[in-house]
């Protein structure tokens, strides 16, 4: 049997996050969608942010992994109601724009 832990993989990718609020959401993602794709549709777009604010406030988890997760997931459920522009049909591409913009958000999110 290997030494190899899921679980330890897990704890050890902790990030510190510096503070948010809700200016600091609002700038950072309009940043964000200015460069990447998809984009929130504008009239959705304060709505994104409050919510990704509560989130931030709610979740006290530092780890890195499971913040992509609840961004990448958060971003299908934009897209699945329509609030997404220029979404690609393909899931697997989809999956890679949020991955990529996950990573941008914990970036940004750093101390």
């Amino acid at each position: 049997m290997s030494n190899y832990s899921y679980s330890r993989e897990i704890r050890q990718s902790n990030v510190t996050f510096g503070e948010i609020t809700l200016d600091s959401v609002r700038k950072m993602f309009t940043e964000i969608f200015e460069s990447y794709e998809p984009k929130v549709k504008d009239e959705m777009f304060d709505s994104f942010c409050e919510d990704f604010y509560e989130l931030g406030k709610e979740i006290r988890a530092s780890n890195e992994r499971m913040w992509r997760m609840i961004i990448t997931d958060m971003l299908f459920s934009y897209d699945e109601r329509g609030y997404l522009e220029a979404g690609a049909a393909d899931n697997a591409i989809k999956r890679k724009q949020f991955a990529i913009i996950a990573k941008v958000i914990i970036s940004k999110l750093r101390a």
